[in-house]
């Protein structure tokens, strides 16, 4: 809560004064069976929550702080979501830049942002809810099946229908993204936008950020649903005759993985969407086990 001009700078405090309302539903299902020697046993499960900001106070909803930007409040919408500008692509002529919204900055080869309220100015007006951080569901699979000494176990977990914003971007799709001198980019800037290559979605190569193409916008939103085949495991019992012979009850060797295979959406650019403000994957554990009684 902001505190009274008197009590100077760093006044303000935080208080437990807002409302959240989360709603949600699980459904679970198994089943195991056999078949001679083959069993099995196979569960998944599917998930699906909506949260919402539901009271703050006033003199907090009227900042649009929290994702508001000082534009809108969040009150009613999921918590940590964000306002900001809309892309609506890249300008290809200097036809486009004069009949578009009188827009600072703009030019060709350069990102076009929405006039949202139809003012035909681009200012703070023209920023919406661009990003939410619910998924439409969340979803897990487990499998174990077993024949004779050998067994099977695979774990997959997934997420979809979920925004996530790729702050990344800005290194590799912006060359003055980074305000950090001598900086490596990213590939995608060979395919920045030329008059050669006026397809491209990503703005022009410039030393300078007239057009203040860094700012919170759609353009940083994607896609981050995700499938991981999170484990997946082999391993094999030595027949119990052999294991007697050498006074133990079990001996079981396994080689097991972690993290093994990631499916993601093709309009997804970074490296991982669970980690989607990092330029690297969750690491891929690979393991050998021997696992011994007595």
């Amino acid at each position: 809560m902001p505190a009274i001009g008197v009590m100077g700078e760093g006044a303000s405090q935080w208080i437990n004064a807002g409302e959240v309302e989360n709603k949600g539903i699980e459904f679970n299902l198994g089943y195991r069976g056999e078949i001679g020697k083959f069993s099995y046993d196979i569960t998944g499960n599917i998930g699906t929550y909506r949260n919402k900001v539901t009271k703050l106070p006033d003199t907090v909803a009227s900042n649009g702080t929290f994702g508001g930007n000082g534009v809108k409040s969040v009150v009613g919408h999921p918590m940590y979501s964000q306002v900001g500008y809309v892309y609506d692509g890249i300008f290809c002529s200097q036809q486009e830049v004069d009949n578009h919204a009188v827009q600072n900055g703009a030019g060709v080869g350069r990102i076009r942002w929405k006039d949202l309220n139809g003012d035909g100015v681009i200012n703070e007006a023209d920023q919406d809810w661009i990003y939410s951080p619910v998924p439409d569901f969340t979803w897990g699979l487990n499998i174990y099946l077993q024949y004779k000494n050998f067994d099977f176990t695979m774990f997959w977990q997934g997420v979809q229908g979920v925004d996530v914003i790729t702050d990344l971007k800005r290194e590799t799709d912006l060359w003055q993204g980074l305000n950090i001198s001598n900086l490596n980019k990213g590939q995608r800037l060979l395919d920045a936008w030329t008059p050669n290559n006026a397809g491209s979605t990503i703005p022009a190569l410039s030393t300078m950020d007239n057009n203040n193409e860094k700012r919170v916008s759609s353009y940083f939103v994607e896609n981050g649903s995700y499938a991981k085949l999170r484990t997946v495991q082999l391993g094999y019992n030595l027949p119990k005759s052999l294991v007697e012979k050498i006074y133990m009850t079990r001996v079981r060797v396994y080689l097991s993985a972690q993290n093994l295979l990631t499916i993601k959406s093709k309009k997804f650019t970074g490296v991982d969407p669970e980690n989607a403000n990092f330029g690297y994957p969750i690491p891929l554990n690979v393991t050998f086990g021997l696992n011994v009684s007595f």
